[in-house]
């Protein structure tokens, strides 16, 4: 399990006795795409548990409840996601935390700690998802059970713009030099096109999942590596490359808010890249 030896080591500790030692209840806490549902998976084989896989309504946890006192063998309920339960779903899951079934385990899975209730997390033993290495990102990439084998050219991309093996498995799908080569256009052109769509890019921008364009996190990412790199290489411009790089940043966590119009504020960072490169030659 690349990049989380550690973790796993710990879910050996617990799990390797004549005894098991797991904790009732689990908060796995790390980002989106990082691993959090493979360490679930990880920690239900350990412990030759059975994992069931739970919607977060409060509907579907008001029905697992009773169903995990019945259990006969090990089994763990997973909710994945659970920053997104709504409260009366977290509520609804306070009185199996307090007194947990006998045969029966719960794992969340969650971005941000501070999203769930405090009630709930002081119930809960929290396992953080350590970051990873670029290092350990292209040995993901590159892993046995892959067709892959990156040129130097596509693991100095990896390298620059992914946190997370979810970050690889989407950037691996693309052609890594159209990617690039197109980012590096708009970023010499943006200055001087007319019209704050000239380049398209909303259209080559994915806003929702599956829908085929490019994740738009890799792709601000991807400006930010590109203009980093340039400071040195382009000295004569680094001031408009540093501003380049905070108005990406800005919108980059803008379009982190949850309810976010996408596409709107995509058209708010091409104003504001055109702003810094307007008049530049």
């Amino acid at each position: 399990m690349i990049g989380q030896k550690e973790l796993t080591r710990h879910i050996d500790k617990m799990t390797g006795g004549a005894d098991i030692a797991l904790p009732r209840f689990i908060i796995i806490v790390g980002a989106k795409n990082s691993g959090r549902k493979m360490i679930a998976s990880y920690i239900a084989k350990k412990a030759g548990a059975t994992l069931v896989t739970s919607d977060i309504k409060v509907d579907a946890i008001r029905e697992i409840i009773p169903l995990a006192y019945k259990q006969s063998e090990p089994t763990i309920y997973l909710l994945p996601d659970a920053d997104k339960m709504s409260p009366a779903a977290k509520n609804a899951l306070l009185k199996v935390t307090e007194e947990p079934p006998r045969k029966a385990y719960f794992i969340m899975t969650i971005q941000d700690e501070q999203q769930t209730l405090a009630t709930l997390r002081s119930r809960g033993t929290i396992m953080r998802i350590n970051p990873y290495t670029p290092d350990e990102l292209i040995q993901y990439a590159n892993r046995e059970t892959t067709n892959f084998c990156l040129s130097d050219y596509e693991e100095a991309i990896v390298s620059e713009i992914c946190q997370v093996p979810g970050d690889v498995d989407t950037l691996v799908r693309y052609n890594m030099k159209d990617f690039y080569k197109y980012i590096e256009t708009v970023i010499d052109n943006i200055g001087v096109v007319n019209g704050a769509n000239a380049f398209k890019i909303g259209s080559k921008l994915s806003y929702k999942e599956d829908d085929g364009g490019w994740d738009i996190t890799l792709f601000m990412r991807a400006v930010m590596a590109i203009c980093r790199n340039r400071i040195d290489t382009e000295p004569d411009y680094a001031a408009q490359y540093l501003a380049s790089m905070r108005a990406t940043s800005k919108y980059l966590s803008e379009l982190a808010v949850t309810g976010i119009n996408k596409s709107s504020t995509i058209d708010m960072w091409i104003l504001a890249m055109r702003k810094v490169w307007q008049g530049v030659e």
